[in-house]
């Protein structure tokens, strides 16, 4: 065996890993196996505690859905920055954070306007929070909506 066909011998043997959070795997079969693992108590939890919310007939995850979802995986919520818009809304951005590493995984962002008819005349903390909740929604669907999808949950928060 020549020098060349030795490495790429021990190239091809070394498995490559996949790592998001505390989610690893080997191999695509490998990381739907370990995602499955995830998305069967994620599930169970979810429909018991009815962390979704019923829309047409359709079970869309609720914010606490998707952040325990993280802490199965090691990945917390991390705002970003949060501002108030001209005209009393606010926007807000969110990082997934691996928690062993401090490694940013994923982001999002999302608003709270003052052209929502809930939330025009609402207390603007209220409206800051709902700018942030839903900015942690949407960085945990941007990056693991297809475990959601797995759970058998609607991917969109």
């Amino acid at each position: 065996m020549t020098e060349q066909q030795e490495q790429y011998a021990i190239e091809k043997a070394t498995p490559r890993e996949i790592a998001l959070g505390s989610l690893r795997a080997t191999s695509p079969t490998n990381i739907i196996q370990e995602a499955t693992e995830i998305a069967t108590p994620l599930a169970a939890l979810i429909e018991e505690r009815r962390l979704y919310s019923n829309i047409s007939g359709k079970k869309y995850v609720r914010v606490e859905g998707w952040t325990t979802l993280g802490a199965m995986l090691g990945v917390s919520p991390r705002e970003v920055e949060t501002r108030r818009l001209e005209d009393g809304g606010y926007e807000s951005t969110v990082e997934l954070v691996r928690v062993n590493d401090g490694h940013v995984i994923g982001r999002g962002s999302a608003l709270c306007g003052m052209d929502e008819k809930r939330w025009a005349n609402r207390d603007e903390y209220a409206r800051r929070s709902m700018a942030i909740t839903r900015a942690t929604s949407k960085a945990f669907r941007l990056s693991f909506s297809w475990i959601i999808t797995l759970a058998g949950y609607e991917a969109t928060p």
